[in-house]
């Protein structure tokens, strides 16, 4: 083993703080992108939003004022910008291509996004606990049994845990249980799914029904929904016990989860597409985003022949050089989502004009050679992003489907397509003799879309359909 120096030049490709945080930019969504303005608004002073700007009495006069003024600051100051070329870096273009005017109403309010308060189940549960008279120390020991349940409102630590650490009995700990079951939400406290069924039943004064006799005797048979073998136990129709599981199906499996602030969010679309004079047309629905500018007085400080120290020139103009690029990299962002979004329309106009079952197959490549950019662009770009049209709204990641085979014509069948009709096939069947995997793959061959049958198996799978006995009804 030989031990030495060893002398060798190379290239190597690094990406910028700058880049980073571009490509970063096209991979937000609408919410999250208002989000980095606001954290780059406050690092950055030389960026100011649109309302921070002082208002004048012409409006129009000021703003071509403050264009001059951009355009000869921009040529006056100091600044060593490098000419970015996306290709060599990244091998993805930047071509700006689709052009588009937004008309934007300064007369309009712009609302700042303020999370509305939401109270816990623990404060919920405390403000319900407070109204009662109880022993101090029967109401500390139910506060922390309420401090202890998880989100969905169940009680998962073992009681003999509880008794432990509170130096108290398993006993006292399930009395003080039993009074947490009183309040609401019903279900609140059980230490299981199947206790959590028979509190709400019991609040239902549902006690003696066949619904809380099968959740209490045949809890094994009816997880599994095995209907013959539930009513062979109890001697029953089938049908019976069809209708007492149909009252199962109301109960609140997560009593506690309405009071959970991380349950998910309505979807804000980012995309907007409309069909104008014949045309489809795409907005970006950012009205919510303030435009950015460059503020003047921080321009000025490192204009020639300012008295302006030289480190703080130095500073303002990396500010100034990071509030330029930040600019760029969102108007980048907008032009770039709006040219992915024209070349899907383009390639699923079917989808547009008559809905999901006409979604056609497609891959990310196909959209990267159309827009002339690198795949990995596009991936940014249709990534946590949903678009409104006339069917609803649809994340961008939908309309790119798989072929899964070819028609008689020879056009691609999509994964979407046999996805819709699987779909359509089991809303219309008979509730009494529901479709099996092998049936309804035998129906797409005859409509010439060949599909096997444990490929219907997956997708029904996937779409969260039972299997034919599970969606039998007993009449």
């Amino acid at each position: 083993m030989n031990l030495g120096l060893d002398m060798s030049l190379r290239l190597q490709q690094k990406l910028s703080f700058q880049m980073i945080q571009s490509l970063k930019l096209l991979q937000v969504n609408t919410l999250q992108l208002e989000q980095l303005l606001k954290t780059e608004l406050e690092m950055n002073p030389v960026l100011e939003a649109e309302d921070e700007l002082e208002t004048e009495a012409d409006e129009s006069v000021e703003q071509e004022e403050v264009k001059e003024e951009k355009e000869k600051e921009e040529d006056e100051l100091d600044i060593n910008e490098e000419t970015i070329d996306w290709e060599e870096y990244l091998e993805e273009g930047f071509d700006l291509g689709y052009s588009y005017n937004e008309e934007v109403d300064k007369g309009e309010d712009r609302y700042e996004p303020t999370p509305v308060y939401q109270i816990t189940l623990e404060e919920h549960l405390n403000n319900q606990l407070d109204e009662r008279k109880l022993p101090e120390k029967n109401k500390l020991l139910i506060q922390f049994l309420i401090g202890s349940l998880d989100t969905d409102g169940y009680l998962r630590v073992p009681l003999e845990d509880i008794a432990d650490f509170t130096k108290t009995s398993v006993f006292e700990v399930l009395e003080a249980l039993h009074l947490v079951w009183t309040l609401d939400p019903p279900g609140v406290g059980a230490r299981n799914l199947r206790e959590c069924m028979m509190l709400q039943l019991n609040k239902r004064n549902q006690k003696d029904t066949l619904a809380m006799r099968i959740v209490d005797e045949t809890w094994d048979l009816f997880e599994k929904l095995k209907i013959p073998e539930i009513s062979r136990h109890f001697g029953i129709e089938p049908r019976d016990v069809q209708e007492a599981i149909e009252t199962l199906k109301t109960i609140n499996p997560k009593p506690g989860y309405q009071f959970n602030p991380d349950k998910p969010s309505t979807i804000i679309p980012d995309l907007i597409v409309e069909k104008i004079d014949g045309k489809f047309m795409v907005m970006l629905n950012d009205r919510s985003v303030p435009m950015l500018h460059i503020n003047r007085s921080y321009a000025n400080l490192i204009k020639r022949g300012s008295n302006a120290k030289r480190d703080v020139k130095k500073y303002i103009r990396e500010k100034f050089n990071s509030a330029t690029w930040f600019i760029r990299s969102i108007e980048q962002r907008k032009t770039t989502m709006l040219k992915v979004m024209y070349a899907i329309i383009d390639r699923q106009t079917d989808f547009f004009e008559k809905g999901p079952p006409n979604l056609s197959p497609l891959k990310l490549q196909d959209v990267a050679d159309m827009v002339d950019m690198h795949i990995s662009t596009v991936s940014r770009v249709t990534s946590n992003k949903y678009v409104q049209t006339r069917h609803g709204i649809f994340e961008l990641k939908y309309f790119f489907t798989e072929a899964v085979g070819r028609d008689e014509e020879g056009a691609d069948i999509s994964s979407e397509r046999i996805k819709n009709r699987i779909r359509q096939l089991v809303e219309a069947e008979s509730t009494r003799k529901p479709l099996s995997d092998q049936k309804i793959s035998e129906f797409l061959l005859k409509e010439n879309l060949p599909v096997a049958r444990r490929t219907v198996a997956k997708y029904r799978e996937q779409m969260k359909i039972l299997p034919a006995r599970l969606r039998q009804k007993y009449e």
